[in-house]
């Protein structure tokens, strides 16, 4: 089996594992509470993507990658997280920021996620020497991906919520 393959299954795997927990016990949780307690959590554990960072430490990739390609997924990573810490304390602090800000990161985690697809298609990065980064993409990402369509989901919701409250004043 090459390594896509096994990247696809233990992705897949990963991804419905992750699936069934959240829509078994978090989101019946997370779906009762008002959205700024709701995305909070969520929120924050965006921040760990900071863990993307490590691409641009020596030792933790082949080093025949490219040092531009793996800069892109690394700052990628890091801005993601900031815009996801930024966002958690504007909504934490009750900012009118809050919202916007969590689309901006929204938007900037979105665009990170199709530029690591694009490098990693283009540079066969699955069947490259990835180190830890394989575990990340295999054991991380996916709790990511669902923590992100949520809160997307939560975004959408609350803005179909405010365009009623204003049609209603």
């Amino acid at each position: 089996m090459n390594n896509w393959t096994i990247l696809g299954v233990q992705s897949t795997i990963g991804l419905v594992v992750y699936a069934l927990m959240f829509f078994w016990y978090v989101q019946p949780r997370l779906s009762k509470l008002p959205f700024e307690n709701a995305v909070l959590p969520l929120l924050l554990l965006h921040v760990f993507r900071f863990a993307g960072f490590a691409l641009l430490v020596v030792g933790q990739v082949d080093p025949s990658l490219p040092r531009e390609a793996m800069s892109a997924i690394a700052y990628g990573d890091l801005l993601a997280g900031v815009s996801a810490l930024i966002a958690a304390l504007a909504l934490r602090g009750g900012s009118g920021l809050a919202v916007p800000l969590i689309w901006l990161f929204t938007l900037i985690e979105f665009a990170d996620i199709a530029n690591v697809g694009r490098i990693a298609i283009n540079l066969d990065l699955f069947n490259q020497y990835i180190g830890t980064m394989w575990f990340v993409s295999i054991l991380f990402f996916p709790t990511l991906l669902i923590a992100h369509i949520y809160i997307f989901h939560r975004l959408v919701k609350k803005g179909d919520e405010d365009l009623k409250w204003i049609e209603n004043t």
